[in-house]
């Protein structure tokens, strides 16, 4: 499998964590954990996220469902 479709699976499921749990708020932190990755590669995903227009990153570091 390459690192791409890896990437693509971990994202699909952090997508399917705030989806099927309304209101979910993740650190970069609880994501690494939930996902087994470590903190830098979890933080650019939650980034892909909030910048694809699906998550919006709240001041004081959390990340939550857009709309």
């Amino acid at each position: 499998m390459t690192r791409t479709r890896i990437n693509d699976d971990i994202l699909n499921r952090l997508k399917g964590t705030f989806l099927e749990v309304p209101g979910t708020t993740l650190t970069v932190d609880e994501a690494a954990r939930l996902c087994g990755l470590g903190v830098p590669e979890s933080g650019a995903l939650l980034d892909r996220l909030k910048e694809s227009g699906f998550l919006i990153a709240r001041p004081d570091g959390s990340f939550v469902r857009a709309g």
